[in-house]
């Protein structure tokens, strides 16, 4: 069970489509999770702890049916556009695999093997790439999330969203110095995937754009440090990293929407849906430690103890997300702290533990969330600096409070970001730079 939070959302992968039958009580998955929408098992709970913290929550409009949104019609929707593009789990996987180590790799690549690379690997998804720049210019993008399903949701969306984003990336390397308007634009419709997944306010999906976004940099960075870089093409990447910070995507509201995923899957394991939320691996390893059959039928005082404790959890984060990380981050670790403090007893809450904060791991998303911003401040700060505009009005690095500083090291210009996670920002700029 020590799956980190970070990358748990694509293990559902498949997982919903596992019980495509009936149960013993003649009902199909679909009709048993319509039933938990409704909430029955906290409504009609005896535990006083769970009934206030329940009553917090409904009394903050946090429940799945106040947060729900309108959904996109089709035909204007940009994720039913890449589903249509990508929509063999097998392909996404292989594109993820290949695309992902290229990329990792251009900071240390010379130009010859960045351009014959990504020619040979943009060769093989032609077709694929070009769809997937098509679904971009669409006007909206609905990843049709149920908040009322829970973690029963499928999230094979993150994973598509990746592998569309990479695709993009890599044409954009490959169009560098031959057409650069081009690789400008392939870059800008990467970038569009990443904001996507973080507005969907989804935990999973947010931090998979965090990690698309650190790939995107390391392109951002070999184009703006390429010979020939003009003063607009450093203002058109300004302008894409612009829209991300304009207005951050709320971490409160993503915490809140999360504690209604949370909400309703209690009420899948009240139904005892345990099974479908761990992998084949899991469930050895759950034997293993002789707790499986115990989880699979929980007692329902032992669910309603457990998403007491972890309301509270949520209750207690969610009350200082608005604070820049560094300085709530000691709060969240004492949080995860008490909520693992009684481990060795009966009154444990694994499920809270080991399923929804995941051993502290989403305590390290938001890290992941502070360290993206972190990222994309300081590149923004170093090309303000190189263009000679106004930096960005928030001058504070999230991850550890620290002023953004450009400094100079010979012709190079940097940020130091002071987070390990971290790449830091650095330009060579020719002393005049001359528009097209």
């Amino acid at each position: 069970m020590r799956v980190d939070r970070i990358h748990r959302g694509l293990l559902f992968v498949g997982l919903v489509a596992a019980l495509t039958g009936c149960r013993d009580d003649n009902q199909t998955l679909d009709e048993l999770l319509d039933r938990a929408a409704e909430l029955p098992g906290v409504r009609s709970s005896s535990h006083s702890a769970l009934r206030e913290e329940f009553r917090l929550v409904e009394l903050s409009r946090g429940l799945p049916e106040h947060l729900n949104e309108d959904p996109v019609l089709a035909h204007q929707n940009a994720a039913v556009a890449l589903e249509d593009a990508l929509p063999q789990l097998e392909t996404i996987t292989r594109i993820n695999e290949q695309t992902q180590a290229f990329l990792e790799a251009v900071p240390v690549a010379d130009a010859t093997f960045i351009h014959s690379e990504s020619g040979a690997l943009g060769a093989k998804w032609v077709n694929q790439t070009a769809a997937v720049d098509e679904a971009t210019g669409l006007p909206d993008c609905d990843f049709e999330i149920r908040l009322e399903h829970g973690y029963f949701n499928d999230l094979t969306f993150v994973y598509r969203v990746a592998a569309g984003c990479r695709l993009l990336l890599v044409d954009s390397l490959y169009h560098f110095g031959s057409n650069d308007e081009v690789a400008l634009a392939r870059l800008a419709a990467a970038w569009k995937w990443t904001d996507w997944l973080a507005e969907s306010h989804h935990v999973e999906a947010r931090v998979q754009a965090a990690q698309l976004r650190s790939e995107a940099l390391l392109v951002l960075e070999a184009f703006a440090n390429r010979p020939g870089v003009t003063r607009d093409d450093l203002t058109t990447l300004h302008a894409i990293l612009q829209e991300s910070v304009n207005p951050w995507p709320s971490v409160k509201e993503t915490l809140v929407r999360e504690r209604a995923l949370a909400i309703a899957t209690y009420e899948g394991l009240r139904l005892h849906l345990c099974d479908l939320l761990f992998t084949l691996e899991e469930r050895s390893q759950l034997r293993a430690d002789g707790v499986y059959e115990t989880l699979r039928q929980a007692e329902v005082e032992q669910v309603d103890a457990d998403e007491a404790a972890y309301l509270e959890y949520m209750r207690e984060i969610i009350a200082v997300a608005d604070q820049p990380f560094h300085e709530r981050s000691k709060h969240l670790v004492e949080c995860d702290r008490l909520l693992r403090a009684n481990e060795q007893t009966d009154d444990f809450p694994w499920f809270a533990n080991h399923l929804f904060v995941l051993n502290n791991s989403l305590t390290l998303a938001q890290r992941e969330l502070a360290s993206d911003r972190g990222r994309i401040q300081g590149w923004l700060t170093l090309l303000s600096d190189a263009l000679g505009v106004a930096p960005p009005t928030n001058n504070t690095n999230p991850v550890n409070g620290e002023k953004y500083q450009v400094q100079s090291r010979g012709s190079q210009r940097f940020v130091d970001l002071g987070d390990r996670r971290s790449a830091n920002p650095r330009l060579t700029v020719p002393p005049l730079l001359g528009g097209r």
